[in-house]
């Protein structure tokens, strides 16, 4: 996860358990200066496989 502001670390954890659930995705969370729309707070890149 790429987040403006790490100081948030506690509440983005908590959104991102929310979503995710039991699924528990192996994470990072990695401060960055700015995303690509200054509203975004937080970015999350994931890679899946789903089976059909």
């Amino acid at each position: 996860m790429f987040v403006t502001d790490i100081d948030e670390w506690e509440a983005i954890g908590e959104a991102h358990g929310e979503v995710f659930r039991d699924v528990r995705p192996a994470t990072s969370m990695v401060e960055v200066n700015r995303l690509i729309d200054p509203e975004l707070l937080v970015e999350i890149e994931a890679v899946a496989i789903i089976s059909e």
